[in-house]
């Protein structure tokens, strides 16, 4: 079978026929052997006979050149969008130029003035894919934040206008706890303000009761649904509140527990469900108040304060941070005579918070979701009042009654705080 005539076209470029022209224009069509030794435009994606060079090696046909606004430079036949030099003879000539801190790329000031990042780097124009300008300081940066406003800010910015997070997502707002989408959130019901109190409900058989405060962080976006899920799990055994040292979180606070109740009936695997979920206690703090009714009186609250005290180094070894919100200063060990007796309240960022009416609250705990850190603050709280109970004159000035050491062993013959040995034998074993 012939291929009729009229289907035979003649290359543009070479006159050869072609059944399979490539129609390059209206008025060209070229053959496959000539259409492979052109190139591609740059700029279109058009085939091209055009062989005009771009300062950044591509090539592009005379309708992009036109479009794009492109001239060709002074010294060579390349290209460029704008100045009069490419770039390799306006590097040869230019007095100055910088280095892009991010492709190292030397770049003359006489074609592009660098961009500067918000943390102060210099960047060429080919650099700055991913980066945005934000809207106070007009430097560009990867990671702006959206605000209630519609205003893109840079970290930097954020925080010099004080801007916090909305408690539910993450749009920064300038005032207030949330943003207008979540001001009236039902959701948030079950996180009260500061100063919520409630009337304590006490669990399992005092007088030796004790409550935590476990400060919480929360991923961004997510602290209704775990508000809502530890609400649920807590079931009346505690509350959470909001506090001003926890960016995008709560504070758990139990109600009042006996420590032998508090370790059967909590429910411990919500510490396990927070953990899964990205939560976590990082830089936060694990305060255990204990009632004031289960000392024996002032001497017996000056035992434990003064053991405590002494004891610093091994305490906040047990604890796992030293913190300016639970110091040991010298001013407060010097007045653990007047605080026993009800004269000093001191200052409640210190170690042992006297201020509490009916408790003396231990701030020393760094904030966990593991199971065990937080049981063994337990553990150490109710043991260490159970110890210095009975500590008399002569176990304190002959047998070293206040030292780390005798504590220790005296915990070794009571099972009841498996916790506690557990953790300082992990500790032992990490030194």
């Amino acid at each position: 079978m012939t291929t009729p005539v009229d289907d035979i076209l003649r290359c543009g470029d070479c006159g050869t026929a072609t059944t399979t022209p490539f129609h390059l224009s209206p008025t060209l069509a070229v053959c496959d052997d000539c259409v492979r030794a052109r190139h591609r435009c740059s700029g279109c994606g058009q085939i091209t006979d055009v062989t005009s060079v771009t300062d950044n090696d591509g090539r592009i046909c005379d309708y992009c050149e036109r479009a794009e606004r492109y001239h060709t430079c002074d010294q060579c036949d390349i290209l460029i969008r704008d100045g009069y030099l490419c770039r390799t003879h306006a590097i040869d000539e230019a007095d100055e130029s910088f280095t892009c801190t991010r492709c190292s790329s030397l770049v003359p000031l006489r074609l592009y003035e660098p961009f500067y990042a918000t943390d102060d780097r210099q960047l060429c124009p080919n650099c700055l894919g991913g980066f945005d300008l934000c809207d106070h300081c007009d430097h560009y940066d990867d990671a702006l934040r959206s605000t209630e406003t519609g205003r893109d800010l840079c970290d930097d910015c954020a925080s010099q206008l004080d801007y916090t997070e909305c408690g539910v997502c993450t749009t920064l707002i300038d005032g207030g706890t949330y943003c207008e989408d979540h001001r009236t959130d039902d959701d948030l019901d079950g996180l009260h303000d500061y100063g919520y109190k409630p009337n304590p409900v006490f669990h399992g058989i005092g007088p030796r009761y004790l409550g935590f405060e476990l400060e919480v962080n929360v991923p961004p976006g997510y602290l209704s649904d775990r508000i809502n899920d530890t609400v649920d799990t807590l079931n009346g055994l505690g509350y959470l509140k909001e506090d001003c040292s926890i960016d995008h979180g709560f504070e758990l606070v139990t109600h009042p527990m006996a420590y032998r109740w508090a370790l059967d009936s909590f429910p411990w695997h919500l510490l396990e469900t927070l953990d899964l979920a990205g939560c976590s206690g990082d830089d936060l703090g694990l305060h255990v108040h204990i009632s004031r009714a289960a000392f024996a009186g002032p001497c017996h609250v000056f035992r434990w304060m003064k053991f405590v005290y002494r004891n610093a180094d091994d305490v906040q070894t047990l604890a796992r941070r030293s913190s300016s919100y639970a110091a040991f200063r010298d001013s407060e060990r010097n007045h653990i005579k007047d605080a026993c007796k009800g004269n000093y309240y001191g200052d409640r960022s210190s170690a042992i918070n006297p201020q509490p009416k009916h408790t003396l609250e231990l701030r020393v705990f760094a904030s966990s979701l593991d199971i065990q850190h937080v049981q063994a603050a337990l553990a150490f709280a109710d043991a260490s009042v159970a110890y210095t109970r009975d500590l008399t004159i002569p176990d304190i000035t002959q047998a070293g009654g206040w030292t780390w050491s005798a504590f220790t062993q005296w915990l070794l013959t009571r099972p009841q705080y498996a916790p506690l040995t557990a953790e300082l034998e992990n500790l032992a074993c990490a030194c």
